[in-house]
């Protein structure tokens, strides 16, 4: 395991560090967001064919500092992911369109009259489905490094497996996005911000470790 700050006096070091190994985690600061070293770390892990693992980090943040609650927490969670997988997007358009440039340059292209030539520029044929960061993909990691603790959708989908009769599958699946539970009927619904429902990442996840901090570092409740 390789640890390379990404400052940007450390710019030299990620670059030998991704050339050496055959992974990487990229850690962003879940308050702060997207910094410009981001993009220049991830531009590096790209050029090497490294699909990296995204560690949103500080999330204690949100709660002692920011004074977040869980849903205002979850929103600004996906807005980060957003920003990160906007860079994703932007490198992935732009090797595309290189490639094509290349392809159309070598090619001697004789257009007549009534030729219809393909002016596309590859884009829609290319496959992105796989490259973006996204926590039911499993390439998402949410933690809090100065309290020792992180998870990923996968932890709680074993967890609440159990608890509430789902398959891992389901959970992995509906655990982030807009999804609700209907603990009644003992189903799951999408359209959680349409009715005003709490989203299965806010009820199932944040809420409970939101408990914890409230009883641990607010209460100072030792029995809970």
């Amino acid at each position: 395991l390789m640890d390379s700050p990404g400052h940007v006096d450390f710019s030299s070091e990620v670059s030998t560090a991704v050339r050496l190994c055959d992974g990487a985690i990229l850690v962003v600061d879940v308050v702060e967001g997207v910094q410009p070293q981001t993009k220049v770390v991830l531009r590096q892990a790209w050029d090497e064919g490294i699909k990296p693992v995204l560690v949103l980090n500080k999330v204690d943040r949100l709660i002692g500092e920011m004074g977040q609650d869980p849903l205002a927490a979850y929103h600004h969670m996906v807005q980060v992911l957003e920003q990160v997988n906007a860079l994703v997007a932007e490198m992935f358009t732009q090797e595309v369109l290189e490639k094509s440039n290349k392809i159309n340059q070598e090619k001697e292209v004789e257009i007549g009259i009534d030729d219809v030539f393909d002016w596309s520029d590859g884009l829609e044929d290319a496959d992105d489905s796989n490259l973006y960061f996204s926590p039911e993909m499993g390439n998402v990691v949410f933690c809090s490094a100065v309290d020792g603790w992180a998870f990923s959708l996968n932890t709680f989908a074993k967890i609440y497996s159990k608890k509430l009769g789902f398959s891992e599958s389901v959970l992995q699946r509906t655990l982030w996005g807009d999804f609700y539970i209907n603990m009644k009927a003992k189903k799951i619904y999408n359209g959680a911000g349409a009715k005003a429902k709490k989203p299965l990442f806010v009820s199932l996840v944040l809420e409970n470790i939101w408990a914890v901090y409230d009883a641990v570092m607010v209460r100072k409740d030792k029995e809970r």
